[in-house]
């Protein structure tokens, strides 16, 4: 134990104070929802995500060592709150198309990035993921989903 002077709800709540857009990881299975991805570098193009590792079948999703990363649109709600639930066979209850390097791309995102793992670094209860830009397609008259103090918010 650790000799923190705050209990974990208050670091959830300081954690959901910051807005993040809302994703989608998917691989060659299926995929789950993200909100921890960021930008790492920009040569070589890198971003950064991490996987809880006991939701998530992480080995399998990560076998084929290619992923993308589905940025999700303000209208998309249903889709994030999909991927995050424990359904299984997710992919299949929504429109999507399989990449050429046998990714799902979820329909009607705000854009998509395909990636190669750089680097995957065990962690506590989860792996993160470094991943190389490879392929990226943006739609840039779409509106984000974004996630605010456990809310999904609108830009104005």
């Amino acid at each position: 134990m650790s000799d923190n002077k705050f209990e974990v709800e208050q670091l959830k709540k300081a954690f959901g104070s910051f807005a993040t857009g809302v994703c989608v990881a998917t691989s060659h299975t299926s995929g789950f929802t993200v909100n921890s991805f960021a930008s790492l570098s920009l040569n070589p193009p890198l971003m950064i995500f991490n996987i809880y590792k006991t939701e998530t079948d992480y080995v399998e999703f990560l076998k084929k060592d290619k992923f993308a990363i589905n940025f999700l649109s303000s209208d998309q709600k249903d889709i994030s709150k999909l991927f995050a639930s424990k359904e299984t066979n997710k992919a299949e209850k929504v429109a999507h198309q399989i990449s050429k390097n046998g990714n799902i791309i979820l329909d009607k995102a705000l854009g998509h990035i395909e990636l190669k793992v750089f680097q995957k670094i065990d962690i506590a209860d989860h792996v993160l993921v470094i991943g190389e830009v490879e392929y990226l397609s943006i739609d840039e008259n779409k509106k984000p989903l974004i996630y605010y103090r456990s809310e999904y918010r609108d830009l104005k």
